[in-house]
């Protein structure tokens, strides 16, 4: 049980756009975490069946943590998956409290796909947006700002009308992205 728990939070992991060190983690993980998919607790069978494309983000609580939360269940340490759909509700919502623009122009958060998010100065792709954007809090915003492109995107140029430029600090206990070489 606890290699296939490791192989999954591993592979869970490597697909989102920042975890947590899984090696130094999972050390102390037990074999039976309490586990929930945004905010639900639900079943291990039910982590499996989830499609890792659809993941935005996992948070390992350790056992230490987890017991004082949960008491006896969470004794094997905690597991929080939040999916891509989740995650851009999230930041749909945080957003909106912080610009009025950005809450006029994007009114649900399916709308989103009119804008091109830049996350200090690097543009995001669809994949990786909702991953790094759920992570935004108010303790590292910074600003928002929204630009519309307007003359590139009506002369093909672009796909999004608008850039939503993002500064954030890095949330503390995150990997960095590896760089190619």
């Amino acid at each position: 049980m606890r290699t296939s728990l490791t192989f999954i939070i591993t592979v869970l992991l490597a697909l989102t756009s920042f975890g947590q060190s899984t090696k130094k983690v999972m050390k102390k993980m037990g074999q039976d975490p309490v586990i929930f998919i945004d905010s639900i607790e639900v079943e291990m069978s039910i982590l499996w069946a989830l499609n890792p494309v659809d993941i935005s983000n996992i948070s390992i609580v350790k056992p230490k943590k987890a017991k004082k939360l949960f008491g006896n269940r969470g004794i094997d340490g905690a597991v929080y998956v939040t999916t891509k759909k989740a995650a851009k509700v999230a930041y749909w919502n945080f957003f909106r409290e912080k610009s009025e623009n950005y809450k006029k122009l994007i009114e649900v958060p399916e709308a989103d796909t009119i804008v091109q998010y830049v996350l200090n100065g690097e543009s995001l792709s669809d994949s990786s947006a909702p991953g790094s954007l759920f992570l935004i809090t108010d303790k590292n915003f910074e600003s928002i700002s929204i630009i519309d492109n307007k003359e590139n995107f009506l002369n093909g140029n672009i796909p999004q009308r608008y850039i939503v430029a993002i500064n954030a600090k890095r949330p503390k206990g995150l990997l960095k992205p590896s760089k190619e070489k």
